[in-house]
């Protein structure tokens, strides 16, 4: 099998970083594998991969998020840095049974405030990646209908 010209994990959290490096280093993995610090709503930034990625995975982030300007800028980034034909897979969360009991005993990444999910119907999400410049290509969802998984190509 072919492997990949490299992987890049990227966390904003420095502790996150830490420990992905440690899992690295444990696990011997080859020196194209790295995890690196960075800001998933730098559009800019994600704009400057060098080199491009062919297939980028944002998993459980957005669901995070409430701000729809925050995750366009997320996929523009990515978008301006992928060559056309590049593969994008995105989760979504469209609804979810205990979003209270979440919210009240879980503290999120947002200086121990509430951990409040955004919850985005699949249309809503897909239509955010569609005017970043991809197409999607195909849906996995569970069988009770809160979590997605999406395949879209950069057109």
């Amino acid at each position: 099998t072919e492997q990949p010209a490299s992987v890049r994990l990227r966390d904003y959290s420095d502790l996150n970083v830490e420990l992905g490096r440690k899992l690295i280093a444990e696990r011997r993995l080859p020196a194209s594998v790295s995890f690196q610090r960075a800001d998933a709503f730098d559009g800019d930034g994600l704009a400057a991969l060098d080199p491009a990625p062919d297939l980028a995975i944002v998993s459980g982030l957005y669901e995070l998020f409430a701000d729809n300007a925050l995750i366009a800028r997320s996929l523009g980034g990515l978008a301006r840095a992928m060559q056309p034909g590049s593969l994008l897979i995105y989760t979504n969360q469209p609804w979810h049974p205990q979003l209270e009991m979440i919210a009240r005993s879980l503290t999120s990444h947002r200086g121990g405030q509430a951990w409040v999910m955004r919850r985005r119907t699949q249309g809503e999400m897909d239509q955010l990646v569609e005017a970043a410049g991809f197409e999607k290509l195909d849906q996995r969802i569970d069988q009770w209908g809160i979590f997605t998984v999406s395949l879209a190509r950069r057109l």
